[in-house]
Parts: C-alpha cells; sequence; structure tokens
C-alpha cells in the first residue's frame, strides 16, 4: 500500500500574530510619520503662519495628495518632490477689498505663511509628479515606481578561459 498523506504545500505566515505585527508597524510608521511632520513644521512662530489640511490617498499606481489652499493663487505655492517627501511652502494674503473692521466678531479663516511636508514611505516616479491647483484645492499626483524587488534577471556569464 502506497503512503496517502497529503503533502504538504508550504504557504507565507498567516497566523494572526504576524499579521498582528504587521498592522502593528503600518501603525506605528504612520505615527512616527506624523511626530516627524509636527517637529519640522513646529508650532507657528507668528500669527501669520499655518499648515494647510491635506488629504492623502493610495491607489495600485499612484499616491495622491489633496491640500486645501482656497484663495492662493498658483504662483504663491512652491512645491517640491524629492524620493523621500514633499514639501507645500505659499503664502495666503488678505484680500485687497476686504473694509477695514473696528472689531472682528469671527475670524476662522487663516492667512500668511503655510508650509507643510509629508513623507513618502513609496517609491515614487518624480519624474512623472503633476500637480493641478483648481477650486481651492491642490492635487498632487505621484506614480508609483514598479516594484522590482523578488524579479529575477537573468545574468549572463562570460568565460575568461
Amino acid at each position: 500500500m502506497q503512503n496517502s498523506r497529503p503533502k504538504m504545500i508550504p504557504v507565507k505566515d498567516v497566523r494572526p500574530e504576524t499579521l498582528e505585527l504587521k498592522r502593528l508597524k503600518s501603525r506605528v510608521e504612520r505615527l512616527f510619520s506624523a511626530l516627524e511632520e509636527a517637529i519640522e513644521v513646529g508650532s507657528p512662530d507668528s500669527f501669520n503662519s499655518f499648515s494647510p489640511t491635506i488629504d492623502l490617498c493610495e491607489t495600485a499606481e499612484a499616491v495622491r495628495v489633496s491640500v486645501e489652499v482656497p484663495g492662493v493663487q498658483p504662483g504663491n505655492i512652491n512645491l517640491t518632490v524629492t524620493a523621500k517627501d514633499i514639501c507645500i511652502e505659499g503664502e495666503k494674503k488678505h484680500s485687497q477689498h476686504t473694509e477695514k473692521a473696528t472689531s472682528h466678531l469671527c475670524c476662522e479663516r487663516q492667512y500668511g505663511v503655510f508650509r507643510r511636508r509629508i513623507n513618502l514611505r513609496w517609491a515614487i516616479n518624480i519624474n512623472e509628479t503633476t500637480a493641478e491647483l483648481k477650486n481651492g484645492t491642490l492635487t498632487i499626483r505621484l506614480p508609483k515606481l514598479t516594484d522590482r524587488r523578488g524579479k529575477s534577471v537573468r545574468i549572463p556569464v562570460e568565460s575568461t578561459e
């Protein structure tokens, strides 16, 4: 009689402990990114500085950053992208059409210099990055580089004999 035991097929480690550790690692990485950004921005040095709000979204092909900058002209925004981070700087100026008020009853809009630095944990194709300012929202599209890890490449071996 033949041995009828099923063969064991190697499977990636999918134990609950491993999955939970991966989730924890991802959360800690996001926490450190947020802490680095908070340290970079620091507390506002003056009344005339602020940090715009952002949305950061990821798809299989790209990372999209949406930055709320209503009332800011494209010429007043300086956008710098490196392999490690994105830096958005600019200035939102007061409207010239506002009348001088005796006292402000409510002042929630922010004016002045702004700066926002976002750490990137993806391999980004910097040369194909695009930015568009529409209806007060700056949308930055950062295409991902195709991941080359895990691919095998045949290397020719030359003989020196």
